[in-house]
């Protein structure tokens, strides 16, 4: 039931918490996943997997945290003082205390191998934005996709030391904000930027471009507005910082979406193509 005595404030905690799941649809690498299915056949095949694994990741996980809490805490203890802040410390700490120094070796590998494979999934995506879908479609069209190789190279070098210069200005700047604080701020981003828009233009045919454009801006801004400015605020700021960013700023992306289509509807074109692919499906 929460461990507040408010219960609003256990509510706010629960929907933050389940809003995090938001974020598959919304987010680049794993939505290129869907888009690259074979068949209609594998799409069952694949929603078990993803499901089953799912469940198993997130109880592990889960289950870590309550086995570190039980074995490093004692009654009366702060848990982020032990096992480091918003308790990013206990899988390593149950790893050095359980496991000999081999599997150990091992384990860092495995976390290393991790990290690297979602950093350069994102930083593909990204190079692939910014050399294909910006720079060519929008100012060179006529560039072959051959003569992209040097600009998407250089793109990729420029925002993996901006991403290091970020994370070194974090650490001097704000070093009580960690791991945890900065994928859950990048995630949040990333669902309310692009999950309404998925979603709208899956289930709504009056969904304009410019909705989507509304949808994109809306959702990224808000991120920014309830993280640092919703938050702080006395009074309301502690029931924001337990429902966390990503609920109100998807309601505000989906709502602004809504209201911006409506304004300037979809072309007629874009409306019949659409209903032309319903109807071959």
């Amino acid at each position: 039931m929460g461990r507040s005595s408010d219960p609003w404030m256990n509510l706010f905690t629960i929907l933050g918490f389940s809003m995090i799941g938001l974020g598959f649809l919304g987010s680049p690498q794993v939505y290129v996943r869907f888009m690259s299915i074979k068949d209609v056949a594998e799409i069952d095949k694949g929603k078990w997997v993803a499901a089953i694994f799912t469940l198993l990741t997130d109880a592990a996980a889960v289950t870590i945290g309550i086995l570190g809490r039980l074995y490093f805490t004692k009654s009366g203890d702060d848990p982020e003082a032990i096992l480091g802040n918003n308790g990013e410390d206990v899988l390593s700490m149950i790893t050095e205390s359980f496991l000999p120094t081999l599997l150990v070796a091992v384990f860092i590998a495995i976390v290393l191998s991790a990290i690297m494979s979602t950093i350069d999934s994102l930083l593909i995506l990204a190079s692939s934005a910014i050399t294909r879908d910006f720079y060519q479609k929008i100012f060179r069209p006529q560039l072959k996709d051959k003569d992209l190789t040097k600009i998407s190279r250089v793109s990729t070098i420029i925002m993996a030391f901006s991403a290091l210069i970020i994370a070194m200005i974090m650490n001097y700047v704000s070093p009580d904000r960690q791991v945890f604080w900065v994928i859950i701020f990048g995630w949040s981003g990333i669902a309310a930027t692009f999950c309404p828009v998925v979603i709208l233009s899956l289930f709504w045919k009056g969904y304009s471009e410019i909705g989507a454009i509304a949808s994109m801006i809306a959702g990224f801004v808000s991120v920014i507005i309830f993280n640092f400015v919703f938050k702080e605020m006395d009074g309301v700021g502690e029931y924001f910082v337990a429902l966390d960013v990503l609920a109100p700023s998807f309601a505000v992306a989906m709502i602004a979406g809504y209201i911006v289509s409506k304004l300037y509807p979809p072309r007629a074109e874009a409306v019949k193509m659409i209903e032309e692919i319903d109807s071959s499906n």
